[in-house]
């Protein structure tokens, strides 16, 4: 007997316990809850961003539940003139009422939903792999630092992972043999995706074609009943799905069709946004890289080499189940794989700006449909490489399977740890105590009613507007260029956030030369203003106050 033959006794006996700890499901759910709870909640209030789109979302919240406003329209699209789903408020809307639309609680509700998505993954996983695929499937979207820093800010693709990992679980109970009314919740709940964001529509040809799938196989085997379940069980989903664009009919019945409008002019220009002049090959490798390595290791920018590696190996573990894998997992994997690259192609062509990444600013989030296939897909490959000789069905030496098991073992712990390290940190502005204390000190030393103005002027002011209204202020607040280029209401205190972000952009630099030239522009009188004073809201926001002739003199 040789010392590699003793020590594979301690070693199986050692993953013989690990697989019995797995087992326990529920066990081992609790605890990664647990872990993805504690990076996510600590500290959550100074985690993540506030910003334009956090204020506007919260005063679309606060016109809800203080005077009834129903949101029609969910938040601005980065391109054209058109919305994502209103569906996106109403899911805000319980913590919304409970809080008074109160920043913190939000995050917070947030940060609740991707607790969630970590549970569904989990629940997801387990059903197309067993108890150690949902485990690794996870832990790994528990420590995610994509999936932490979309549960630690307001912005509308956040929920998105929630609602494709129950999409993708629901449709995978109907095809594997569940009832066909599984079809109706993952259809709604792909509606949900889409909703929250306009490209979540890539994520519905592979659900639709999954049930497609179903029926063809059915009709095969001569079940006619099961095809016509499956055919009423999608078409009520479809149905229910419609209906989470009711808010949208409504508008546009309004307003005499003004998004589609919007949407066939964008359609009709070829879109707003210019794809780089790159090869077609390198722009599609670039949108795998960033939509594979973003749950794994975050923005591509802060770990290239790791991101690399980690898309690597999740093409490599998904392409090897998807050719030499036995059963519903070679099934499981096509399917996966193949949205994975069914989304590449789409979004490298609706999509130019994952061509680049823009620093300071949220990036990737709107694709985050994909997050929990990418760590299921991965969590089966593993266990299909540790599963060794054995799990392929062919005799092997039983140390071949303990070097599989000890490699991806030593691989999946390797990711754990980077993954800790990458986790997002505080916001470097502070977030919304800064802008909170800010509002605070605008309406506590100086008059209203408050002008709010934000430079760059294609960014809103809601930011610092919604500051100044939770302190109690009145405030007429700035959201859009042509807002922003009103004549200034001569009684208000006029208050203007100027980012420093997109000083080479406008030419000009904050605390004083940027906001001179914009006054200038818009036809402002100096005389007007006797008193200004100027203080940083964020290392990244400065905030010039300027105080009319009619106004009381001016704290500061």
């Amino acid at each position: 007997m040789t010392s590699a033959d003793l020590a594979i006794g301690p070693i199986e006996r050692a993953a013989g316990a690990l697989r019995a700890l797995l087992s326990r499901g529920w066990a081992v759910l609790g605890a990664i809850l647990i872990l993805a709870a504690l990076l996510r909640l600590i500290g959550l209030e100074s985690r993540g961003r506030f910003d334009g789109d956090q204020g506007h979302d919260v005063l679309v919240l606060l016109r809800l539940v203080q005077d009834g406003t129903l949101p029609l329209l969910g938040p601005p699209t980065s391109i054209g003139d058109f919305h994502h789903g209103a569906s996106y408020y109403y899911l805000l809307a319980p913590i919304a009422w409970l809080s008074g639309a109160d920043p913190t609680a939000v995050v917070a509700w947030i940060a609740t939903l991707g607790i969630a998505a970590v549970a569904a993954t989990w629940w997801f996983a387990r059903m197309v792999g067993g108890p150690d695929v949902a485990a690794i499937a996870g832990l790994l979207m528990a420590v995610s630092p994509a999936a932490i820093e979309e549960s630690t800010f307001i912005w509308n693709p956040n929920p998105i992972p929630l609602f494709a990992a129950l999409a993708l679980g629901c449709a995978w109970r109907a095809h594997a043999g569940g009832s066909a009314r599984w079809w109706v919740p993952a259809i709604v709940a792909a509606g949900m995706v889409f909703q929250l964001h306009v490209l979540g529509v890539v994520f519905l040809p592979p659900i639709l074609a999954l049930a497609i799938a179903g029926a063809i196989r059915a009709r095969r085997a001569g079940d006619r009943a099961r095809v016509v379940a499956i055919g009423r069980a999608t078409a009520g989903g479809l149905v229910l799905a419609a209906l989470l664009f009711v808010p949208l009919l409504v508008h546009e019945l309004g307003s005499g069709f003004e998004e589609t409008r919007h949407v066939v002019d964008y359609l009709a220009g070829g879109g707003d946004e210019e794809a780089p002049d790159r090869n077609p090959v390198l722009r599609l490798a670039i949108t795998l890289l960033r939509l594979v390595g973003w749950p794994l290791a975050g923005l591509v920018t802060e770990a290239p080499v790791a991101s690399l590696a980690v898309v690597a190996a999740t093409v490599v573990l998904g392409a090897r189940l998807a050719v030499a894998g036995r059963g519903s997992d070679r099934t499981v994997a096509r399917w996966l794989g193949g949205t994975i690259l069914w989304s590449t192609v789409a979004l490298t062509i609706l999509a130019p700006s994952l061509q680049t990444v823009v620093v300071g600013l949220p990036n990737d989030h709107y694709h985050a449909f994909l997050d929990p296939i990418v760590v299921v897909l991965v969590a089966l490959g593993a266990q299909a490489v540790a599963g060794g000789p054995e799990r392929s069905g062919r005799a092997g030496d039983a140390r071949v399977a303990i070097v599989s098991r000890s490699v991806v073992t030593i691989a999946l712990a390797a990711l754990v740890v980077l993954d800790v390290r990458l986790a997002p940190p505080p916001d470097p502005n502070g977030g919304w105590p800064l802008a909170r204390a800010a509002g605070a000190r605008i309406v506590a030393d100086w008059p209203g009613p408050f002008d709010v103005r934000q430079l760059p002027v294609f960014k809103t002011a809601e930011g610092v507007g919604f500051a100044i209204i939770a302190a109690g202020g009145d405030a007429s607040v700035a959201t859009d260029p042509e807002s922003a280029d009103r004549v200034v209401d001569p009684d208000a205190t006029l208050v203007i956030a100027c980012d420093r972000l997109f000083e080479d952009v406008m030419g000009a630099a904050c605390d004083g030369a940027a906001e001179s030239e914009y006054l200038g522009r818009i036809g402002a009188d100096y005389r007007h203003y006797p008193s200004v004073v100027r203080f940083d809201l964020s290392p990244r926001i400065s905030v010039s106050v300027y105080q009319p002739n009619t106004g009381a003199a001016a704290g500061g």
